[in-house]
């Protein structure tokens, strides 16, 4: 298939966030992302293939997508990594979930689309939801997709733009921060686990909003964690206890 074919030309403009915008849609890459998606029901447009992916042909079919056989060549246009693998499918993005209940993480400025991936496969590893703040990197891109690897179709993933919304629900907030907060432990059911931006942290608003302030004892080695460890750390630590199917640390 020709790059100039609009299927191939439509799916080169999810490259980009405007196109993503517009198009309500976004990319998969790679047989397991798509298996993961299949496997949630979610139904696929345009599957791009290459000859010899008879696997990929057939998560087109059980998406019940439209398998287009493409190239080498065309493959690694559509794909977003170095190496792409097939097949590479288009999803529609769903909207935010209005309503996300329980405990929750949220991303409050996490700008880097691996964290932001983790943190999101976090939150459904420890049975939480998740909540994109603001300038957080944007959920449904191809690079929060790979890092999260196909835990967006395991949990409901909602967006807000203050921090007084992630408190629906009745949820305490409990802010993440490098020093000065209490060594975290199990959380009530409603709650959500604020995490701030990789170089600078949460802003000092949000932090002042919060119930809890929660900070993970180090050495003093080094000045503070990765934002997604230590979401993963503080996630895990509220989620483990009595009433929970986690082990007890």
């Amino acid at each position: 298939m020709s790059p100039r074919h609009p299927a191939v030309a439509e799916a080169l403009r999810l490259h980009r966030a405007r196109g993503r915008d517009a198009a309500h849609a976004t990319l998969l890459e790679g047989p397991h992302l798509v298996a993961a998606a299949v496997a949630a029901g979610v139904a696929l447009g345009t599957v791009f293939v290459v000859a010899d992916d008879a696997a990929g042909r057939d998560l087109a079919v059980r998406g019940r997508g439209d398998a287009v056989v493409v190239d080498e060549a065309t493959l690694r246009r559509l794909g977003t990594t170095e190496t792409p693998q097939s097949p590479v499918a288009v999803i529609s993005v769903p909207p935010p979930a209005v309503s996300v209940g329980g405990r929750v993480i949220v991303a409050w400025g996490v700008a880097d689309p691996g964290n932001c991936g983790t943190l999101i496969r976090i939150a459904a590893a420890f049975g939480y939801g998740f909540l994109a703040g603001p300038q957080c990197a944007e959920p449904w891109s191809p690079k929060v997709l790979r890092s999260a690897a196909g835990a967006h179709f395991a949990l409901s993933l909602g967006r807000i733009a203050a921090v007084d919304e992630a408190r629906a629900g009745g949820r305490i907030l409990v802010a993440t921060v490098a020093r000065g907060g209490a060594v975290p432990g199990p959380l009530p059911d409603a709650a959500a686990i604020l995490v701030g931006n990789e170089a600078h942290g949460l802003p000092d608003d949000v932090v002042a909003a919060a119930d809890r302030r929660v900070t993970i004892p180090t050495s003093g080695l080094v000045e503070s964690l990765n934002a997604a460890v230590a979401g993963a750390i503080v996630a895990y630590l509220g989620a483990a206890g009595p009433g929970t199917n986690l082990p007890v640390p």
